[in-house]
């Protein structure tokens, strides 16, 4: 099913990464590439955040995938679907939002 990980169970708040743990040059620097639509730094950023993650293991898991699908993904080469980006974004407790230019 092509929407298989929408269908997953949500994702735990003990797996959540405090706020407080996110660098906040981290989050600028997503903000301004989701509105640049600049997927190899929102990329880049992704694999940053990941490192600062204290249980790197339960984003695999949570993602229901490898550990080297994870950093194929992520790479220069990595296509990683929208869903996929949004569910990192909740595991990372980063919200999105959306407003009118």
């Amino acid at each position: 099913m092509r929407f298989s990980l929408l269908s997953k169970p949500k994702i735990e708040r003990e797996h959540f990464l405090k706020n407080k743990e996110i660098d906040p040059k981290l989050i600028g620097e997503l903000s301004v590439a989701l509105d640049n639509l600049d997927i190899e730094k929102i990329k880049s950023v992704l694999k940053e955040l990941s490192k600062t993650h204290h249980r790197i293991s339960t984003i695999f898991e949570t993602l229901g995938i490898s550990k080297s699908g994870f950093y194929k993904m992520l790479s220069s080469d990595g296509n990683p679907e929208f869903i996929t980006i949004l569910r990192l974004l909740n595991l990372f407790d980063i919200k999105l939002q959306v407003e009118i230019r």
